[in-house]
């Protein structure tokens, strides 16, 4: 794991160095020192409702589990997205399941299972808007690959969602006769079960459309978010050009990295910039608060959020069985 930690922030460093090759220090602080505020307050205002509207989605996802109020999944929403920005591997999802199955007394495999449901109606939004942004701009090979990439992804986990479903039984009668020994079965058969509950409403329609809207609010948010912050340097990017550029950021996030996302998230933003014929010296002072904007708001939120639940950061990241 170290390794692969110390791979990231080698791929972070060498992202940052082409992101911030040409550019002077002294324009860009001069940039961000004359972004007009009330851009960035706006924007600011929006991501934070764009968090309790993803806890109201989650309290959907959840459903199937317990019936759990939108603003009890608040903090642990936080604290989630805040051990992802800190953690390697996006472990803040596992820090999130951790965090709501002890809060509410469900199972980690459960509450886990409703956030792989998350992320495949983000995955499913996130595409929906490469599709409507795709209507206004050309979109070069490499990111028209990472879409069918990640739609293939997540038509795969659909798929493999139901079948586990369909042949619970036929799986659960396999193990039986399996020569796994008795202890482990036990604890396949528990993991299974929790997990196929937890996305027991894949296969509700009320449910689904509940989720996809909830979904697509989010992500036109998302888009919004980066709209306000470039008209707050004056930076003369159309509102479908802000989707462009959060695709592109999109796909920054799946890449090998260090904590944060630094470095790729520069990158690909600069580039997408380039793309849209905004030259690098305009672009990155935008990429930049984007991304000190969000991370500072989630920081700030998730440790308020730890404080509020009587938690450590040790405490958050601290295993127990599912």
């Amino acid at each position: 794991m170290r390794k692969h930690l110390w791979i990231g922030f080698l791929f972070a460093a060498v992202c940052l160095y082409y992101a911030f090759r040409g550019i002077s220090f002294r324009a860009l602080g001069a940039a961000i020192s004359h972004a007009d505020p009330l851009p960035i307050l706006l924007a600011l205002g929006l991501y934070f409702i764009e968090f309790f509207i993803r806890s109201g989605r989650w309290s959907i996802l959840i459903r199937p589990i317990k019936h759990i109020r939108s603003k009890e999944l608040y903090w642990p929403l936080m604290i989630g997205f805040f051990a992802n920005n800190v953690l390697p591997f996006r472990m803040g999802e596992f820090v999130r399941a951790h965090v709501c199955g002890t809060k509410f007394n469900i199972s980690r495999t459960a509450s886990l299972g409703s956030i792989f449901l998350e992320r495949i109606f983000d995955t499913l939004s996130f595409l929906t808007t490469f599709l409507v942004a795709s209507l206004f701009y050309p979109f070069p090979h490499y990111m028209d690959k990472g879409a069918w990439l990640l739609g293939g992804v997540c038509v795969f986990a659909i798929i493999l969602l139901l079948m586990i479903r369909v042949h619970e039984k036929g799986f659960n009668s396999l193990l039986e006769r399996s020569p796994v020994p008795s202890l482990w079965k036990s604890k396949i058969n528990h993991l299974v079960t929790q997990f196929n509950q937890s996305t027991a409403g894949i296969h509700e329609p009320r449910y689904i459309i509940e989720a996809m809207a909830l979904s697509l609010t989010i992500w036109i948010m998302e888009g919004t978010f980066i709209y306000l912050v470039a008209r707050s340097f004056a930076v003369n990017l159309q509102y479908p050009g802000a989707f462009f550029l959060l695709f592109a950021l999109g796909l920054s996030v799946t890449l090998p990295q260090a904590p944060g996302y630094v470095g790729t998230f520069e990158l690909f933003g600069v580039t997408a910039f380039g793309l849209l014929g905004i030259p690098k010296n305009l672009g990155l002072p935008v990429i930049l608060a984007v991304h000190g904007l969000q991370f500072t708001f989630v920081g700030l939120m998730g440790i308020l959020g730890l404080w509020k639940e009587g938690l450590s950061f040790h405490s958050m990241t601290s295993t127990q069985q599912p």
